[in-house]
């Protein structure tokens, strides 16, 4: 889901620093001494348009300007009233009330299984990003199902409009991505299939890149949704991600795949028996670049630690041992290839250590 300051300007923040006066006690030589000018504590400085205005409001009011002096040497005084009212309303006007903007978001989405292919879906769409420039903040993704924002999936997932169906599968990655709570509700919801079949059938490839992700994002670190996902038969889903021509899915799955094998190696077994390492072995063949780290990787992830896997790598008819071999060739000294360099080479040492037979 991802929410991607600095510190004030306090006295308590000053490393114990002595002030000039304190040190005058202590035969400090005066300011006036030193040819130097003292200047006065300044308001906490701005890190965003709001607190500019603050700034603004604070500084003026207390007779101080943002800068001590210009070049002109004028000193501005207080703010007059009126400019004060005006910045003040300002700040208000700029404290937006989520959950009020929320509902009002989800009011528009609740008809957009309606739109038809015709249909201007600007407003819908305008909706959906209102709703994702808040939902990566988690206590407010929580909010946004309590206050019955769930309901707005299924009409858009559905949607005769792709830019829809894209944008609510984001907002479902955003809401579930390490988020325990939103990914129980989300399976509640009954929507992994529903993502599932966008992965797997839907003719926009922006909308299957999406789905996938909110898969992702749905299943890790959640062996709830990972034994759904399993029923739902989203390992095939994942394979055939893998072999289709769209790149971004191929590193996607590929990187899900590798994911699952790493920290669910009991899943191995299942993989294996739908003929995965066959399968990932031949896209290795393939060359499907630039997916094909994320490949490796994956085929990796699967053979460690799984001897059938292993044995099976071994079959002369994959012909796996000329395959690495050709790829380490082609990478040699090619910096750009180093980490398929160094799966090839691990995939190398794995499976073919110790062998003593060429492949037939």
């Amino acid at each position: 889901m991802s929410g991607e300051e600095g510190a004030g300007g306090s006295s308590e923040n000053m490393n114990n620093t002595i002030s000039p006066r304190i040190m005058g006690a202590l035969e400090y030589p005066a300011a006036e001494d030193r040819n130097v000018t003292v200047q006065p504590i300044q308001p906490r400085q701005p890190h965003n348009l709001q607190d500019l205005l603050r700034f603004s409001v604070e500084a003026t009011t207390t007779g101080h300007s943002i800068s001590n002096q210009n070049d002109s040497g004028f000193v501005p005084g207080p703010m007059d009233e009126e400019r004060k009212t005006f910045l003040e309303e300002t700040l208000k006007s700029m404290t937006v009330d989520v959950i009020k903007m929320l509902l009002e978001a989800i009011d528009v989405l609740k008809t957009a299984g309606n739109l038809e292919l015709e249909d201007d879906p600007t407003e819908s769409e305008e909706a959906l990003e209102k709703i994702a420039a808040y939902v990566d903040n988690m206590d407010i993704a929580n909010d946004f199902h309590k206050i019955g924002g769930f309901c707005i999936f299924r009409p858009c997932l559905n949607s005769a409009h792709g830019s829809l169906r894209w944008r609510a599968a984001a907002i479902i990655a955003e809401l579930t991505q390490n988020n325990p709570y939103c990914q129980e509700r989300v399976l509640e919801s009954g929507l992994l299939p529903i993502l599932l079949s966008l992965v797997d059938v839907d003719p926009n490839h922006q909308v299957r890149i999406k789905a996938l992700y909110a898969l992702s994002c749905l299943i890790r670190e959640n062996d709830h949704a990972l034994q759904e996902f399993s029923h739902q038969e989203g390992y095939s889903v994942l394979l055939r991600a893998m072999q289709s021509h769209v790149e971004k899915l191929q590193i996607k799955s590929s990187f899900l795949l590798t994911y699952i094998c790493n920290h669910q190696p009991a899943v191995k077994d299942e993989l294996f028996k739908m003929g995965f390492v066959e399968q990932l072995v031949g896209l290795v063949g393939q060359g499907c670049q630039p997916a094909l780290e994320h490949i490796l990787s994956a085929l990796l992830a699967l053979v460690t630690d799984h001897a059938p896997s292993l044995n099976e790598c071994r079959q002369p008819r994959l012909r796996l041992l000329s395959t690495l071999r050709n790829l380490l060739e082609q990478n040699q000294g090619q910096e750009q290839q180093q980490e398929e360099h160094e799966y090839t080479k691990n995939l190398l040492r794995l499976v073919f250590s110790g062998e003593s037979e060429e492949e037939r």
